[in-house]
């Protein structure tokens, strides 16, 4: 089995109410208590920046050449539960959804138009190059952003960061097959239950459950070092290393962590080895998730299948660093 490898960049969240999870440093052994203190030896703790893509694009400016194009792959997407693409199929190529604002900057943006400041500028590279079909006025009108990078010739999503925007409107469903690496303060939606991972010092994972309606409250923790655990799984099984009996969404094998002691870094799974879960493993698109093949993700309860289309110029090894 081929696994495929991805990086999940951490954003700089200074979002206040995440400040009451965060952990103290001491120099005590660690406990797995239920306070909201966790004490970890010579923890280290650090922010991982993400730039906002779009207003990363605004400062370069570049254009995607047609060469390029030309002979990149295209992604193809699919609504198969929902209607906010109201039945119709979406391509996109390295310069931009086809059909959309037309400046091949190597952005599609999906959204609403009934902004008053975006509405007065289609030149904009903020103005959506797709309105979502969602009756309800959000918070923010651009929901999410599917970018090129030239330079890695892939595709990535993202729900987009900026002020006053959601970003759990977005998730991306785990796969089986592919590992992804796990950064700082991922949320993980699995059956009835949200969880918060974050790495710490050295080898140790924490893994803390979270009220589903206020994801700032701590109904649960536990810290586990991958040197003794080098693979943690969530389930309803009695068996798991973290247990959910009475969530009846859950499956025996829920979720898989692994750590890598070459490396020092945990990943994580769908399910286990070659068996998915039952219901999905899903995890909040608050980073750049690289595009790979396809991918199911889910925006504002509607699913969709994102199709990677190479051209045979572009077939690449299925390991990605």
């Amino acid at each position: 089995m081929n696994i495929v490898k991805e990086n999940i960049q951490e954003e700089n969240n200074d979002d206040n109410k995440d400040k009451n999870i965060n952990n103290n440093i001491t120099n005590n052994n660690i406990t797995n208590d239920n306070s909201n203190q966790i004490n970890i030896v010579n923890y280290k703790n650090e922010e991982i920046k993400e730039e906002d893509p779009l207003v990363t694009q605004i400062n370069i400016k570049e254009k995607i050449c047609e060469e390029d194009i030309k002979n990149s792959s295209k992604l193809i997407l699919e609504e198969i539960e929902g209607n906010l693409f109201s039945g119709k199929k979406i391509e996109i190529n390295a310069g931009g959804m086809v059909g959309g604002r037309g400046k091949n900057d190597g952005f599609t943006i999906f959204g609403q138009k009934n902004d008053e400041n975006n509405k007065k500028d289609e030149n904009s590279i903020f103005y959506p190059d797709y309105e979502l079909n969602y009756s309800e006025k959000l918070l923010y009108p651009y929901i999410f952003v599917i970018y090129y990078k030239k330079e890695e010739k892939s595709y990535y999503i993202r729900a987009y960061s900026g002020k006053g925007s959601d970003n759990k409107i977005l998730f991306i469903k785990l796969k089986n097959d592919i590992k992804y690496i796990i950064k700082q303060k991922e949320l993980i939606s699995a059956g009835d239950t949200i969880f918060q991972i974050t790495p710490l010092y050295d080898n140790f994972l924490e893994i803390i459950h979270l009220e589903r309606k206020k994801t700032n409250n701590i109904n649960n923790k536990q810290i586990f070092e991958g040197k003794k655990n080098k693979m943690v799984i969530l389930g309803r099984s009695k068996d798991s290393d973290f247990s959910f009996p009475k969530d009846k969404l859950f499956s025996r094998i829920q979720t898989t962590f692994e750590f890598d002691d070459t490396k020092k870094e945990w990943t994580v799974i769908d399910g286990k080895e070659n068996k998915c879960s039952t219901n999905g493993t899903w995890i909040f698109g608050t980073h750049s998730f690289l595009i790979k093949k396809e991918m199911m993700v889910e925006i504002l309860n509607s699913k969709i299948i994102i199709k990677e289309i190479n051209n045979d110029k572009n077939n690449e090894n299925d390991e990605i660093i």
